[in-house]
């Protein structure tokens, strides 16, 4: 990947500017998922929302190392381009669970899919008062949901699974034996879900755990 310039550290000093003061208030307290492979872009943007209080997830910079977050996220910053690995599946099982992000690239030459026309894209390196505004607007858009419905039926988080499944398993029919051994798992240890996760981070976190511990049975 090209190397993009870091960004500039007066955006960091504009964030006490009043006119943000509004968008800040709604990022406080939020678990901000930062997935960004370059290292000084990832930095800035962690201790920019580290400054305005909210907790960062990462940052990581890959579709692998940001699965176990997603059931944890309130929003995304999501860089497109990883490595040479568009960042859109990941995508799309953000948007399938209503979370909140939006694309942040240098990677002008990759077309963005027509399903994520509604999603802000900026590029890089736009200073942090773009990222915020764009990131806070997505909260109020409709069909975006950034609180965790725990009324939600475990069978509408299949599509999720099998999408997570088989980024981490190129195997298709041994990414549906993951998901099938995960949703047993979940079945028999419904009581071990712990109060404080949202269902989709509890499944993701079976589904990596089985994948670690019988990935060579999955496989066979």
């Amino acid at each position: 990947m090209q190397y993009q310039p870091e960004m500039p550290d007066q955006d960091i000093q504009d964030l006490d500017d009043h006119a943000l003061q509004g968008n800040l208030g709604r990022l406080r307290g939020s678990r901000i998922l930062i997935v960004e492979d370059e290292y000084l872009i990832a930095r800035n943007l962690s201790r920019t929302f580290e400054k305005v209080g909210a907790r960062v997830l990462g940052p990581v910079a890959s579709i692998a190392q940001a699965i176990p977050h997603l059931g944890k996220a309130d929003a995304a910053v999501l860089d497109i381009n990883l490595d040479g690995t568009p960042v859109f599946p990941l995508a799309d099982i953000l948007h399938q669970n209503h979370t909140p992000f939006v694309f942040f690239s240098g990677c002008a030459e990759i077309v963005i899919p027509d399903r994520f026309r509604f999603i802000s894209a900026l590029p890089k390196p736009n200073g942090i008062r773009e990222i915020i505004a764009s990131l806070v607007s997505t909260y109020d858009r409709p069909g975006t949901d950034s609180t965790r419905d725990e009324g939600e039926d475990v069978t509408a988080l299949v599509p999720s699974l099998r999408l997570a499944a088989r980024l981490l398993i190129t195997d298709d029919a041994a990414a549906d034996r993951l998901v099938e051994r995960t949703l047993e798992h979940a079945i028999t240890h419904v009581d071990d879900k712990p109060a404080d996760a949202s269902r989709l981070e509890w499944l993701l976190s079976a589904l990596e755990d089985m994948r670690l511990n019988d990935g060579r049975s999955v496989l066979n």
